[in-house]
């Protein structure tokens, strides 16, 4: 059995996505997109599409997303979350990556 992995990542640089696809399914992977990274939930990005084939949790900020005015634009296979969710997705997992 795997582990629980959570992906933070805040900034515009696909590396964490990246990363997180490496993992096996044998882990529960999940991608935390805060800040300029909720750019990424667009429903035209590759590297997340391909992470949610991998059956990758994808999640995303939804005030993040509002301030930014994406909310027509974000796939409806990313689970969009408030700011006090975050500290339960941090507690739910084992390891957290911060990119």
């Amino acid at each position: 059995m795997g582990k629980k992995v959570l992906y933070f990542i805040t900034s515009e640089d696909f590396t964490g996505v990246e990363l997180a696809m490496e993992h096996t399914d044998d882990d529960d992977v999940t991608i935390l997109l805060l800040q300029n990274a909720v750019y990424f939930a667009n429903k035209a990005n590759q590297s997340v599409s391909q992470a949610l084939n991998q059956k990758k949790r994808v999640v995303a900020c939804k005030e993040h997303i509002d301030i930014r005015g994406l909310s027509n634009f974000i796939s409806d296979e990313i689970k969009l979350v408030a700011s006090d969710d975050v500290v339960d997705l941090i507690f739910e997992n084992e390891t957290i990556i911060n990119m």
